[in-house]
């Protein structure tokens, strides 16, 4: 009876035990039954995290796609600024016209025809792009995919091809903006000696001075943004022309007062500008040099354009491409030969 009695409290114990262990177990199940799912603090942070990554991921795709773009279009400038080099071979070195108008095509007989044969009005082949085209095997895209309104370059009209390229030409001091005065031909700044370069072996500085580089033609204001869909524009000035004031580089801030006048434009502007326009010498106005973060135009003319970031993209004589600020653009030996020999290159000037 005692060994009996022993092994029912054994046997007690053991099931007291499991029902101790069952107790547990249903009780934990309890508790994770009421801990299943977020909490709404938790809930808010994961979506929180959700939203960085997803801002993160972003801003690396953006900075990705535009260093792609960047990249292509330094490879379609370049391709630009090599079918120059390939006109001037064929042409006895002589550097390609920076725009004639149609007396001038007339007297040195000079005949422009598409890829189809056709000849090209006069008024469009006065600018560069349908000159050039020929020695880009007629790919328009390498000048005009920054057009978004045109599905197909082809389809792009002879005016727009004319007026509207990507990359503006270093025209008035590269090759020459001509003119008919009377029964002759006219050079803008000929008469002044080493402004104009004729020929590339005139050109002192390859590796400095530009050939093409983005452009827009653009009023009087400050243009602080950079815009990849600008309109382009056939021709780009320095920001001094002769000893007007074209435009400057700023921080984007006011310079306070400067002294303007409003001038009557002279044949070459009156042909493109139906109003008077302010202007400034370059004595009395500020710049920004080494950078800017913005532009101030203070003349209507063709400029410098920053598509992509904050940077203008250049092609130099010697075929090297570069992305320079503003501020750079400022230096006039990028745009002309004569002011390798001034003292004050930024705001180096001419009659």
């Amino acid at each position: 009876m005692l060994t009996r009695t022993c092994s029912n409290r054994a046997e007690c114990s053991r099931s007291r035990d499991v029902h101790a262990d069952v107790c547990t177990a249903v009780r934990h199940s309890a508790r994770a039954s009421t801990r299943s799912g977020f909490t709404i603090v938790e809930l808010l942070v994961v979506i929180g995290i959700i939203a960085v990554l997803v801002s993160l991921t972003s801003v690396a795709l953006s900075q990705a796609g535009g260093n792609a773009r960047q990249a292509r279009a330094l490879s379609n400038l370049k391709q630009v600024g090599t079918a120059w080099i390939q006109y001037a071979n064929q042409n006895d070195d002589r550097a390609m016209l920076g725009y004639a108008d149609p007396g001038v095509q007339s007297y040195f007989k000079m005949r422009t025809k598409d890829q189809a044969g056709q000849a090209v009005a006069a008024t469009d082949a006065a600018y560069y792009p349908h000159r050039l085209l020929p020695f880009l095997g007629y790919d328009r895209s390498l000048m005009y995919d920054y057009i978004a309104e045109y599905e197909d370059v082809t389809s792009i009209p002879s005016n727009v091809i004319a007026q509207n390229p990507a990359w503006g030409y270093n025209a008035y001091y590269l090759g020459g903006w001509w003119e008919m005065q009377g029964s002759q031909p006219t050079m803008r700044y000929g008469t002044t000696a080493g402004v104009v370069c004729r020929s590339l072996s005139q050109i002192e500085r390859t590796s400095e001075m530009i050939v093409f580089c983005a452009s827009t033609y653009a009023e009087p204001g400050l243009i602080k943004a950079p815009d990849e869909l600008r309109l382009g524009s056939a021709w780009v000035s320095p920001h001094i022309v002769g000893t007007e004031l074209i435009w400057r580089s700023t921080d984007g801030g006011n310079y306070g007062n400067v002294q303007t006048s409003i001038v009557n434009p002279g044949p070459f502007l009156a042909s493109l500008f139906s109003a008077p326009t302010r202007t400034a010498t370059a004595s009395n106005v500020q710049h920004v040099q080494g950078g800017g973060a913005a532009m101030d135009v203070i003349v209507a003319q063709s400029v410098p354009v920053r598509r992509i970031k904050n940077f203008v993209q250049t092609v130099r004589a010697d075929m090297s491409t570069s992305l320079q600020g503003l501020g750079d653009l400022m230096d006039q030996r990028k745009f002309i030969n004569a002011a390798n020999r001034s003292s004050d290159p930024y705001s180096f000037g001419h009659n």
